[in-house]
């Protein structure tokens, strides 16, 4: 089965988004625009798509592309509110950023309400979520064991993996750098009849994708 990277199939849906809308296709120099990238590497995704098979152009015609049937009908992309910057690393407040917005593929995001928000910090590159992502997050309030969720801790909001401990949770980094923050649960401070209470901890969501700009 011939695949494509993300950032081919990015292109892929932008030319058959352009060609739907205006009845022709971009110039390499149109696509390179939109995707701030060198013009010459414009035509090197043309070329790619081309030689994977997934559109023929006409060599004369820089605006005339057939896309075959490998290409998969387009779909209008999904608006996808970003609601913020989220730390991959020690609990912090999450960075309002109101106004700004993803239009992805709803292959991509899923059915259902999701959002985004945007990473910053190290502590999920095992994961293959780097600094500067975007990940994608379906709102819920609990998660299974081993899901990556969004996590609000006393307030402040981290993306981490979920542990279920004894005695409470654990949210995991996948960095070894970061060391995993253990949450006791309810019983296991008030056991000895001393200490504070635990952190309040809420799962505000599970991270259900990752987008990361060209």
């Amino acid at each position: 089965m011939v695949r494509l990277t993300p950032s081919q199939q990015r292109v892929l849906l932008f030319l058959q988004e352009f060609a739907t809308r205006n009845r022709f296709a971009p110039t390499a120099k149109e696509i390179a625009q939109h995707f701030g990238i060198a013009e010459k590497n414009a035509f090197y995704y043309l070329y790619l798509l081309e030689r994977k098979g997934f559109l023929r152009r006409k060599r004369h015609h820089p605006r005339r592309i057939e896309f075959t049937s490998l290409a998969a009908p387009y779909r209008p992309p999904r608006r996808v509110p970003v609601l913020g910057g989220v730390p991959a690393g020690p609990p912090r407040e999450a960075v309002e950023n109101a106004g700004e917005e993803l239009f992805l593929d709803p292959l991509l995001t899923g059915e259902g309400e999701v959002y985004a928000l945007r990473v910053s910090g190290d502590s999920m590159t095992g994961a293959g979520i780097r600094d500067g992502d975007y990940v994608l997050v379906r709102p819920q309030k609990d998660a299974e064991d081993g899901e990556i969720v969004v996590a609000v801790v006393d307030g402040e909001a981290t993306v981490k993996r979920l542990r279920r401990a004894d005695g409470g949770v654990r949210l995991e980094a996948e960095n070894p750098a970061f060391p995993p923050l253990f949450l006791p649960g309810p019983g296991a401070l008030r056991s000895g009849g001393v200490g504070a209470p635990p952190p309040a901890l809420r799962i505000a969501g599970k991270v259900v994708g990752l987008f990361r700009r060209m």
